[in-house]
C-alpha cells in the first residue's frame, strides 16, 4: 500500500550538478512542508559523494541512479525523468508531484495548497505551471517542439522506428482530445495531478526507453502524454501566479521575486549582471532568515514565555 503524502519531488541531477543540487533541495526542505518525498535521479550513480551528501540531509530525500542511456536533454532526460516517477509511484502516493531542475528553487512555502486549488478548480487539469502565458505576460512559442514532433513522427523519424511508433501512437490519442503540435508547460518546473500522474503510469507510459533518442524537449513529451492520457495543461506562472519561470535566467530580479511572494522560480543561472553564485545567495539568506526566526520563536505557556 502506498504512503500518503501532500507533496511528491522529482528531480534529476547531472554529474556535474552536485553543490548546486545541494542548495537546491535546501530550499525544497525549507519550503515544500513536512509532508513530502523527494527523489533525486543521478547520473552518477546514485552511490558517490553527492548521493552521500543528499541522503544525509533528510530521511525524505532517496537518491537512485539514473537508467543507462539516458544522457544529457531531450529524450533522454525525459527517460531520466520518468525512472523518478515511477519510483515515486510505486511506493507514494503525493496529492501534487513536482518535477523541478537543478537551477530551479523553491522559494516561498505553499506551493503545494497553492496546486492543489488550482487543481481543483477543474479536474481536467493534469499540469500546471508555465503554460501559455509567460511570466513577463508574454506568449510562450511552441513552434520549434511543434516542427521536431512533425519530423520525429513523419518519414525523417524512420532513423529511429521506435520512437517514431511511440510519438504515433501518443498523437493518435491526443489530438482527439485537442493537443496542440508543440504544446506543454515549461520544464525548469511543472506540477502533475496525482491521478494523471497514475494514469500515465497504469498506460505503462513511464516506461518508455523508445523515447530516449528523442530531440523533443522533456517538457514536450510530457505535454503530449498529458493530452494523450485525457488531461490537459494550463497556466500558473503568469505574472500574478505563483509560479516565475523563464527558460534562460530569472524573470525578474530576485529580491522583486521574494517581495512579490513567488514560491518557485527558474532559472537561478543569471539575471543581469548577477551570476547563479550570487542570485542563490540572495536566496539562501532568505530562507536562513526563516529559519533564524522559526528557531528562536519560544511558544508561551499560561501568558509567561
Amino acid at each position: 500500500m502506498r504512503q500518503s503524502k501532500r507533496i511528491g519531488i522529482v528531480l534529476p541531477v547531472g554529474p556535474n550538478d552536485g553543490p548546486a543540487a545541494l542548495d537546491t533541495l535546501d530550499s525544497a526542505l525549507h519550503y515544500a512542508g513536512a509532508s513530502r518525498v523527494i527523489v533525486v535521479v543521478d547520473d552518477t550513480g546514485g552511490q558517490g559523494e553527492f548521493a552521500r551528501r543528499a541522503e544525509m540531509m533528510s530521511a525524505d530525500i532517496t537518491v537512485i541512479p539514473a537508467p543507462p542511456r539516458a544522457p544529457g536533454g531531450y529524450g533522454g532526460l525525459w527517460v531520466k525523468i520518468a525512472a523518478g516517477y515511477r519510483w515515486l509511484l510505486e511506493r507514494f502516493a503525493p496529492e501534487v508531484i513536482l518535477r523541478f531542475d537543478v537551477d530551479a528553487l523553491l522559494i516561498g512555502s505553499g506551493l503545494a495548497d497553492r496546486a492543489m486549488e488550482k487543481f481543483a478548480a477543474d479536474p481536467k487539469v493534469g499540469v500546471i505551471g508555465s503554460y501559455r502565458i509567460a511570466a513577463d505576460g508574454g506568449v510562450r512559442d511552441w513552434s520549434w517542439g511543434a516542427r521536431m514532433l512533425r519530423i520525429e513522427s513523419g518519414p525523417l523519424g524512420l532513423r529511429y522506428p521506435s520512437m517514431r511508433t511511440s510519438h504515433r501512437r501518443l498523437l493518435g490519442m491526443a489530438r482527439p482530445n485537442g493537443y496542440v503540435y508543440g504544446e506543454h508547460a515549461l520544464g525548469g518546473g511543472y506540477i502533475h495531478r496525482l491521478k494523471l500522474a497514475d494514469a500515465i503510469h497504469a498506460r505503462g507510459w513511464w516506461d518508455m526507453p523508445s523515447l530516449a533518442p528523442s530531440r523533443l524537449g522533456e517538457d514536450m513529451i510530457m505535454g503530449l502524454l498529458t493530452v494523450a492520457a485525457g488531461y490537459r495543461t494550463t497556466d500558473f506562472g503568469r505574472p500574478a501566479d505563483p509560479m516565475a519561470m523563464r527558460w534562460r535566467g530569472l524573470p525578474a530580479h530576485p529580491d522583486e521575486l521574494l517581495a512579490k511572494g513567488k514560491l518557485l522560480t527558474h532559472s537561478v543561472r543569471f539575471w543581469g549582471d548577477l551570476r547563479e553564485e550570487e542570485i542563490r545567495s540572495i536566496f539562501r539568506a532568505a530562507r536562513t532568515r526563516e529559519k533564524d526566526e522559526q528557531n528562536s520563536f519560544v511558544p508561551q505557556r499560561n501568558g509567561q514565555p
